[in-house]
């Protein structure tokens, strides 16, 4: 059985083909962020198609994290 972890995750959020993706390298895999549940393995085709889009082209990644912070600066 797969042990879950309490601690809280910081995954990139990256921008191709139009849709926004959680990146989680852990487990290789791609998350639509509309819709977390729909994975995409990266080694699949469509996961190797997203791979393909962010080589070599300018991507955005961005950072989402549900845990309270103290003392944030920005």
């Amino acid at each position: 059985m797969k042990q879950i972890s309490q601690d809280t995750k910081l995954l990139p959020i990256a921008r191709v083909l139009g849709r926004d993706f959680l990146v989680d390298v852990e487990h290789r895999e791609f998350r639509d962020f509309d819709d977390p549940d729909n994975v995409i393995k990266m080694h699949s085709p469509t996961g190797r198609q997203i791979i393909s889009e962010m080589q070599g082209t300018q991507w955005n990644s961005m950072g989402i994290s549900t845990g309270r912070q103290k003392d944030l600066v920005v």
